[in-house]
């Protein structure tokens, strides 16, 4: 049975990997939008922390939103990233108000996953990891940053966004969605006594069962 739906799985596709969501760095920002005219989004710029989120209290917002990207095979998307508060010595500087949104939109721009960083301890150079959920029918995303709490002094700039993402159907956790998935699933379909792990990992659809299903969703991911 696992030679049989394994040729026939391979009939229909090609090897080949699901792509990473985009990079912002000092280097590489091609696409990427930064909604201040005025500033340049360029290495020199963003390396003089110039690129700076804000929401002024007159509603005024200076964002940075990526390109759109293929999210269909995304399960999360894990972030690190640099955000750069010159200003956190100063008597007027208010930590609540440095607050760093990341939000992951839909084609027509709506909000489907949020996550917010509000600082407790911080100082000029902070770390920040952060993860957004991605639902299993968005097709194609763009992530969008912006200081939600800021006024124009308490403001940071980012420096740097890393973004990569954990793959729905990446069975055999190699950081790609290949035919070895497949592989992986059909292993656990026709074993008796699979390891649990894997058996989690296999179920792709997350029907709480490992089926033809689940080979037919990497399958279609596969095809994208």
């Amino acid at each position: 049975m696992k030679n049989l739906l394994a040729a026939v799985v391979l009939m229909f596709i090609s090897v080949g990997a699901w792509s990473q969501v985009p990079q912002f760095t000092s280097t590489d920002y091609e696409d990427w939008v930064y909604n201040n005219p005025s500033i340049e989004l360029n290495t020199t710029n963003i390396l003089a922390n110039r690129i700076v989120l804000y929401t002024t209290s007159t509603g005024l917002i200076q964002d940075l939103i990526s390109p759109v990207f293929d999210s269909y095979a995304g399960q999360t998307i894990d972030m690190s990233l640099i955000f750069v508060t010159d200003q956190w010595k100063s008597a007027s500087f208010v930590k609540s108000k440095v607050a760093l949104t990341a939000a992951l939109l839909d084609e027509q721009g709506a909000t489907v996953d949020s996550v917010t960083w509000v600082p407790t301890d911080i100082s000029r150079y902070n770390y920040l990891n952060m993860s957004l959920r991605v639902s299993r029918t968005l097709r194609n995303a763009r992530l969008r940053f912006v200081s939600w709490k800021a006024d124009v002094i308490s403001s940071g700039a980012i420096r740097q966004i890393n973004a990569t993402s954990a793959l729905r159907g990446d069975v055999n956790l190699d950081g790609e969605v290949t035919v070895a998935d497949v592989n992986a699933i059909i292993d656990v379909i026709v074993k008796d006594e699979p390891d649990p792990e894997l058996l989690s990992l296999a179920d792709v659809n997350q029907d709480g069962e490992v089926s033809i299903a689940d080979i037919n969703n990497v399958v279609d991911i596969l095809l994208r």
